[in-house]
């Protein structure tokens, strides 16, 4: 007869080390920005990461995660990567990131690394830059959509959410881990993109240009700004065109991920369709 398998050791403190840690990467952006981390939870994203091979420093699961096929799975492939687990309460998960319980898994992983030069030796073509958007959500879901849409990388620029939030990477919806994303000032990153041959092409809510009367099919990074103010006139005025979404009078604009999305789906749209 095999030996009897020894008791699980089940986390049950909010003061251990690795959990204490986890909380203070989920609460401090500055931290996982100064430290190159970041925390990240659910079965999806924690399958997304594994096949990226985003480097993952730990693991924390819940008891019985593997009670289920895909839980079994996604325990099996946590182990097979040799990635440190901790096995912790479902209470202390939630105490992570708000909603990870249920889930049952929470990372600690190694943000990757990607500076304006490295993007800009990938010669890309389409871009989406992000300037003051501030809430997660809407962050990741850009991310989310650029992925999807064909764009070759994201430009974070400054007064916007941290895009390796653990809100913003759920709205992404693992589209992060593929994805090439750049923290970067506008004046640096805009002169770079010209030298580079991109246009700059602006949404503003008072411009009289249509996506579709835009000329977004060769080189071009889409600009889009904070939510409800949108812009500041500096980066219109710096801006090579800008383009409006046509709406309803009483309509006074878009939430500013589904701005995003139909701008680039624009620019797929023409560019499927250049001879």
């Amino acid at each position: 007869m095999s030996a009897p398998r020894p008791p699980e050791v089940i986390i049950r403190s909010a003061q251990h080390p690795a959990v204490k840690e986890a909380r203070r990467l989920e609460a401090d952006a500055g931290a996982r920005r100064k430290e190159g981390r970041a925390v990240a939870w659910g079965r999806h994203l924690a399958i997304e990461a594994l096949a990226a091979g985003i480097p993952i420093e730990r693991a924390f699961l819940a008891p019985g995660v593997e009670d289920d096929a895909e839980g079994e799975r996604l325990a099996a492939a946590i182990a097979r990567a040799a990635v440190p687990a901790l096995r912790v309460a479902k209470a202390l998960l939630d105490g992570i990131a708000a909603g990870a319980g249920d889930q049952g898994i929470v990372l600690v992983l190694r943000r990757p690394s990607m500076t304006l030069d490295d993007l800009l030796a990938r010669r890309p073509t389409l871009l989406l830059l992000a300037h003051g958007v501030q809430d997660p959500g809407n962050l990741g879901s850009m991310i989310r959509s650029a992925r999807a849409l064909g764009a070759d990388a994201m430009g974070v620029l400054e007064g916007s959410a941290d895009p390796w939030s653990s809100r913003a990477l759920r709205a992404a919806m693992g589209a992060a881990f593929h994805l090439p994303i750049v923290e970067a000032k506008s004046g640096p990153l805009l002169a770079a993109l010209r030298r580079a041959g991109l246009r700059v092409v602006a949404a503003a809510s008072a411009a009289t240009t249509a996506p579709a009367g835009a000329d977004l099919r060769g080189p071009v990074a889409l600009l889009l700004g904070r939510e409800g103010a949108g812009l500041p006139p500096s980066l219109l005025d710096a801006a090579d065109a800008t383009v409006g979404i046509p709406m309803q009078p009483e309509v006074d604009s878009l939430n500013v991920h589904a701005a995003a999305a139909i701008l680039l789906y624009e620019a797929r749209r023409q560019r499927d369709a250049r001879p």
